[in-house]
């Protein structure tokens, strides 16, 4: 990587990189103060569409759910690689974006996870349009949609419908600056909806009650007993229903979110999780001697596939020591759920990297980044674009073309 990184070019394109910090903080603001709920990203795609148009990228454009693309062709014959952020945030419509600036930190929700990443990749994009830098193969920066919560990773799901959509893919989402992730954390999300008779609590006594039919199954539910390795997790998220302290309840409602870093596990443990339930939901019915009956609703809000890579990966390698050569302590980070997952289990190389600057308090209103040698990231990832296209006959980390 340090052939890579010494030749006369890159070092100016470092160099244009760190003159263009300003610049991509400014465009970092700006497009944090556009909400981008998940599902509801159209404003800030459109901005994210026009930035890519003004840097002079081909093919810009927009496809059916919202995903923004834009292409760097390739010199010859070479590797496809995809570099992508997700537009989304998981504040909700009406969220309060004002920025709030205390010394050299900014406080915003949304400004980090995954704001930040979408203005580096543009950065990236600046630098080799201003420099005449190509690949070998296509270069295309992606800005893709509904990565958070009940997004459903919907955007990368949309983009690898295509198996040969790029040859090695790269999401630029972690918080830690050297983190590197190489496997996904699969999960299963799931709204299970318990329905009644409903009827007053002391004239209808005696009919069987949905929210105690739920509360059974959370009782199970909560004495699972769990892998340490691979990490399994379950959680019984959020509960809902009822009409009044003296309604026998119609219905109600529990959100489930179910992870492992094992398919095997996940499915075990999913499997688990509907068999208790609607063992609780029997058990309620039988508890009363009635013919009415509490009945239960499964219905899927999210799934994504679990998968690993080798830490020895050509494209690990190859994200490890483009890490270390811009001078980060290059890690691997714990296993997660990201836009990786989908290219991670379907085969295709991929990698999450992380973020420049320090910044805390994600998820939350109070979430806040602090450039520190900011321009450290894009300078990484343009190495490892470069590197895995192949640049000048620079072809070490060069990945196989895999539609050939």
């Amino acid at each position: 990587m340090e052939q890579l990184k010494n030749m006369e070019i890159i070092r100016k394109a470092f160099a244009y990189l760190k003159e263009d910090d300003d610049c991509t903080l400014k465009e970092l603001l700006e497009l944090v103060q556009i909400p981008a709920p998940s599902g509801f990203e159209q404003d800030r795609a459109v901005c994210i569409m026009d930035k890519m148009e003004r840097i002079g990228l081909d093919n810009v454009g927009m496809d059916r759910v919202g995903n923004v693309f834009g292409t760097i062709k390739g010199t010859g014959k070479g590797p496809v690689v995809m570099i992508a952020a997700h537009t989304d945030t998981v504040f909700p419509q009406g969220t309060d974006l004002t920025i709030k600036k205390e010394g050299n930190r900014y406080t915003c929700p949304g400004i980090n996870d995954d704001t930040r990443a979408i203005a580096e990749i543009l950065s990236v994009a600046r630098a080799m349009k201003a420099l005449d830098i190509h690949g070998e193969g296509d270069i295309i920066f992606c800005a893709n949609v509904c990565e958070e919560g009940l997004g459903d990773l919907k955007g990368v799901k949309y983009i690898f419908r295509d198996p040969h959509a790029c040859d090695g893919f790269i999401t630029v989402d972690n918080v830690v600056p050297g983190g590197i992730i190489h496997t996904a954390t699969g999960s299963e999300r799931y709204l299970v909806t318990f329905l009644g008779p409903g009827g007053h609590s002391f004239s209808d006594f005696g009919l069987p009650n949905p929210v105690h039919a739920m509360g059974r199954a959370i009782s199970r539910i909560a004495d699972f007993q769990v892998k340490k390795l691979p990490k399994t997790t379950f959680n019984v998220g959020v509960v809902e229903g009822g009409t009044s302290v003296n309604s026998i309840p119609e219905r109600c409602s529990m959100l489930v979110d179910l992870r492992s870093d094992s398919a095997e596990e996940l499915s075990a443990l999913s499997a688990q999780f509907k068999q208790v339930t609607e063992d609780a939901v029997s058990q309620e019915n039988a508890r009363w001697d009635t013919k009415e009956k509490v009945t239960v609703i499964f219905e899927e809000k999210g799934r994504r596939p679990a998968g690993a890579q080798k830490p020895d990966e050509l494209i690990v390698r190859a994200a490890w020591d483009a890490t270390s050569a811009v001078g980060y302590t290059p890690v691997f980070h714990d296993a997660s759920s990201t836009d990786a997952n989908i290219p991670i289990s379907l085969g295709i190389p991929a990698v999450a990297l992380g973020r420049a600057g320090d910044g805390g308090d994600t998820h939350t209103v109070h979430e806040w980044f602090q450039p520190e040698e900011a321009w450290r990231a894009p300078q990484k990832e343009l190495l490892l674009v470069l590197a895995l296209s192949g640049f000048q006959g620079y072809r070490k980390y060069q990945l196989p073309i895999r539609h050939a």
